[in-house]
């Protein structure tokens, strides 16, 4: 498994990212702290599944709440210059060269007892409803899945 490293001027571009759009109404109760800790984890569960040790910024869309779950939906942004991810150097870049890799990211998240959140469901570049069973598969608040 390969190691995130922090970057502090991508960290900082990340987070500029994340707070580009208003918070969606489901999830109006969240501290930015708390969002922003769910947009780290949920990238650096991308950069694991992508085989990268800096992962794509993920610039939030919609991030949904409910009890302990949460859903969250993004695009990727190029670490550097926040442009479109362009899936090179990654297993997946023939497919995404084909049109068969979206820029989006959509992840499934549980709080765990200690407060922190896990990444339960994550699909990365869909270019369909990957999330279609998730609730079921899962037993995840089905309201909370769109």
């Amino acid at each position: 498994m390969k190691r995130f490293v922090f970057h502090p001027t991508r960290w900082l571009l990340g987070l500029a990212l994340c707070h580009a759009l208003p918070a969606s109404a489901a999830d109006a109760g969240l501290t930015p702290a708390e969002r922003d800790a769910m947009v780290l984890t949920a990238r650096s569960a991308t950069a694991e599944h992508l085989g990268l040790q800096q992962g794509p910024v993920l610039q939030l869309e919609a991030l949904r709440t409910q009890d302990d779950w949460a859903f969250l939906t993004a695009r990727l942004r190029d670490a550097n210059n926040g442009q479109r991810f362009d899936y090179a150097g990654t297993d997946q870049h023939a497919a995404a060269q084909a049109g068969a890799k979206s820029d989006r990211c959509v992840a499934l998240l549980q709080r765990q007892s200690d407060g922190a959140w896990k990444v339960v469901a994550l699909a990365v570049g869909p270019t369909d409803v990957a999330w279609q069973g998730w609730a079921a598969q899962y037993q995840a608040p089905a309201a909370l899945l769109p």
